[in-house]
């Protein structure tokens, strides 16, 4: 068992690049969490959202509505009973997102992975490597190693409830001094091997101290500071990283010291704490209320995501692209926007409106100016749908879009 892993701080002040190269161009990215299935107060699913063909069926929807943006899908509640079931254990995948047909649920999980590829998409785990539940089946053993949270006089420490069930926070430095951290991870490595390939993971609350104490030690009775435990943490994501695995997480700062910048890749909440930093190095998903699909929305996706990958990700991803260098305020009017897709593999510009306008004239880029004509397709979640065709006047198009339409622009062949 690896445990000469350094745990030291890396400055990324002196190359502003990361420790080792990220695996995934998160920058260039739809990134995004996908709850599945929750469970209740009594350690039973509480609601079941989406099984693993709805979540297939979900991606293949997002993918032509963004006209086949890269994406980075991490499943929440995959595993036991839902969301934060069972924890510190991940040995069981959720047997209610089973597929019909398949032997196991682990099985289907895997399909789901595999098929995800399908839509330029990736799809991986949300995991949590702090909390514990006594309902788990390493709780017993977890108590034993000393490795959830105890007081100076070697009493369990309760922590927060979550979903109507009490948490339990453990130790990092104890977990991986005992060898259990590590076990972990390979085990869920060689479970799913699938993860290599997609090259990255996201862990839960992977907070720097227990959030109902968060000045004092994660666990009194061992005597381990904090800065111990945040240097058990930096071990964890190199861990990871030697095993070619990115780690991503809820938190930039997470009530510990140091950002992780150069170790950590992309943090759900907290975005703006590193915009400082050039999103290669350190980001999040620019957008607001669509950026967390599953639960009871339709289809699984929320009403606001095309208007937000529109107006907010597209954007994004143009000046985080090295083609975006053309002035994207003649792109953007408003709510109105008429901006390249450039993850097509082929010339494909977006025209969005929130409110909808007739005969707006947009410019077109300096790389559209051999450009005499443009088919324009309408974009919905079963793919792009003709409406016809445009001339090009004096290097700009004049268009007429609905309210909350989307119409890719592609050069008539």
């Amino acid at each position: 068992m690896q445990n000469d892993m350094s745990g030291a701080y890396y400055d990324y002040t002196k190359t502003m690049k990361p420790e080792r190269p990220w695996l995934r161009p998160y920058h260039q990215s739809l990134v995004y969490l996908t709850m599945v299935c929750t469970r209740g107060g009594d350690g039973q699913v509480d609601k079941l959202y989406q099984r693993f063909e709805d979540t297939l069926d979900m991606m293949r929807k997002m993918y032509h509505l963004t006209c086949g943006v890269p994406q980075v899908n991490y499943i929440v509640g995959w595993h036991h009973e839902g969301h934060d079931s069972k924890y510190p254990d991940w040995s069981e995948v959720n047997r209610h997102l089973k597929r019909e047909g398949d032997k196991t649920a682990l099985d289907s999980l895997r399909w789901l992975i595999r098929e995800s590829r399908k839509y330029n998409a990736v799809v991986s785990l949300h995991l949590n490597m702090m909390d514990a539940y006594p309902d788990s089946p390493l709780w017993d053993e977890y108590v034993a190693k000393d490795i959830i949270a105890k007081d100076k006089d070697g009493h369990i420490i309760k922590g927060k409830e979550w979903g109507g069930m009490v948490s339990y926070q453990m130790s990092y430095t104890q977990e991986w001094k005992t060898g259990m951290a590590q076990k972990r991870i390979d085990g869920i490595i060689e479970m799913i091997p699938e993860l290599r390939e997609g090259g990255t993971i996201h862990i839960d609350a992977f907070l720097g101290a227990r959030p109902l104490d968060r000045q004092a030690p994660i666990s009194p009775y061992l005597g381990y500071s904090k800065e111990e435990e945040v240097a058990t943490q930096r071990k964890i994501y190199r861990y990871w990283r030697d095993r070619g695995i990115d780690v991503t997480s809820e938190w930039v700062d997470g009530f510990r010291s140091d950002r992780m910048v150069g170790l950590q890749a992309w943090a759900w909440h907290g975005g703006s704490a590193v915009e400082d930093l050039p999103d290669a190095l350190y980001c999040s998903n620019p957008m607001k209320d669509a950026r967390h699909p599953g639960f009871d929305f339709d289809n699984g996706i929320h009403p606001k995501f095309t208007e937000e990958f529109c107006l907010i990700f597209l954007p994004w991803y143009y000046k985080n692209n090295p083609d975006g260098n053309e002035d994207p305020q003649t792109m953007r009017d408003g709510t109105d926007i008429c901006m390249p897709a450039l993850w097509c593999p082929s010339r494909t510009i977006i025209a969005y409106s929130q409110d909808g306008y007739a005969g707006k004239t947009w410019p077109l880029p300096s790389a559209w100016a051999d450009v005499l004509r443009v088919d324009v397709a309408r974009i919905t979640d079963a793919g792009n749908q003709p409406v016809g065709a445009i001339d090009v006047k004096d290097g700009k198009v004049t268009l007429d879009v609905a309210a909350n339409e989307a119409l890719a622009l592609t050069p008539t062949r």
